[in-house]
């Protein structure tokens, strides 16, 4: 497949049952570059509309808006001035979306990119949405599904499917979408679906280096994640001592509403054990989301954990709403027999369900 310095009109296509208003592709092959005497050049080409690339491309571009749940804001000057260089390239790009105003992109990330993150490739994908711009960014490890043959001034690409099926999916993106290029593009949604792999400073490397952006976190997103992380760090955990601990912390979370706060302070403030506390920020997903303050949400916080079950070694289930579980039911120790709960209440309704 050869992709050559052509220009192709704005299509409209219909993917996985979507119509993508993708107007331009353009790919560039990222060296790491950083602190490097002889730099090696950064060639890009335009992607046609058709073929494999394009078609994992469009579907990048159809999911930025569900996958990329991160909030990131650029950085503005030292001097308080909303100016930032990184998104200054952008908004060029963007405006016309071309090989020159794409490689000065390219060129940056290069410029920041070491050998551990090692060779790449660049995406910026451009399209409009009725009034809206929208700007994908990604970039995937090069030998992460494809086999990158590098030209003087251009790139041939040819997909290894054995190996793409397995790697499709890790990739770093971030979406922009505003109605003005000139007074928006200043907050976007970003996801790094490469944070198993041995890139484990993206964070630094790819947020704040590359985008010159920081995290920023709404109240109904920071609370979403600590409630997810909670929720899957007991599940996926064999230590009870552990599901007590993040489960007692959880039904107590209530009180929290309207304060700010952290995952590593949710922690602290309930004594988390470290092992409680690792297992969260292992479900977390990533080390440096930990520190990222935002408001708690108490309705959210419901929304996502408005049950508590127990299950006992007998096969029974107790389930109540969270934060009224240990007022519904009384334990007893029973010493050698373990826990001994009991309820009173009429019936109201029965069924049966699949539980797992």
């Amino acid at each position: 497949m050869h992709f050559h310095q052509i220009c192709f009109k704005k299509a409209i296509i219909v993917v996985l049952g979507g119509i993508l208003a993708i107007e331009f592709i353009h790919t560039y092959l990222v060296h790491p570059n950083k602190n490097v005497e002889e730099p090696a050049a950064v060639i890009g080409s335009l992607v046609p509309h058709e073929g494999e690339m394009f078609e994992l491309l469009a579907s990048v571009y159809e999911k930025a808006d569900q996958e990329c749940n991160i909030g990131i804001a650029f950085n503005k000057s030292a001097q308080g001035d909303q100016v930032n260089v990184c998104r200054e390239l952008l908004v060029s790009y963007a405006a016309a979306p071309e090989i020159e105003p794409g490689r000065l992109v390219a060129q940056r990330l290069s410029e920041l990119t070491t050998k551990r993150s090692g060779l790449g490739l660049l995406f910026l994908i451009k399209g409009t949405e009725g009034d809206r711009h929208k700007l994908v960014i990604s970039r995937f490890r090069a030998n992460n599904g494809v086999l990158v043959t590098e030209g003087a001034d251009m790139l041939t690409v040819e997909f290894i499917n054995r190996v793409f099926m397995k790697n499709a999916s890790s990739y770093k993106a971030v979406v922009y979408q505003h109605q003005s290029l000139a007074g928006g593009f200043w907050q976007g949604m970003a996801v790094d679906k490469q944070i198993n792999s041995q890139d484990l400073d993206s964070s630094d490397y790819w947020v704040k280096e590359f985008l010159l952006s920081d995290f920023v976190t709404s109240p109904a997103l920071g609370t979403r994640r600590l409630a997810v992380a909670l929720k899957n760090a007991i599940s996926k955990s064999d230590d009870l001592a552990v599901k007590s601990q993040i489960t007692a912390a959880a039904t107590l979370a209530a009180g929290l509403a309207g304060q700010t706060l952290n995952v590593a302070d949710f922690c602290n403030r309930y004594n988390f054990s470290p092992e409680s506390r690792a297992a969260v920020l292992k479900a977390l997903g990533h080390a440096n989301l930990a520190s990222d303050n935002f408001t708690f949400d108490g309705d959210e916080f419901k929304k996502q954990l408005p049950y508590r079950t127990v299950e006992l070694n007998t096969g029974a289930m107790l389930t109540a709403p969270a934060e009224k579980f240990d007022e519904l039911f009384n334990q007893e120790d029973a010493a050698a027999e373990g826990i001994r709960f009991s309820t009173i209440g009429t019936i109201t309704g029965q069924k049966l369900e699949k539980t797992k």
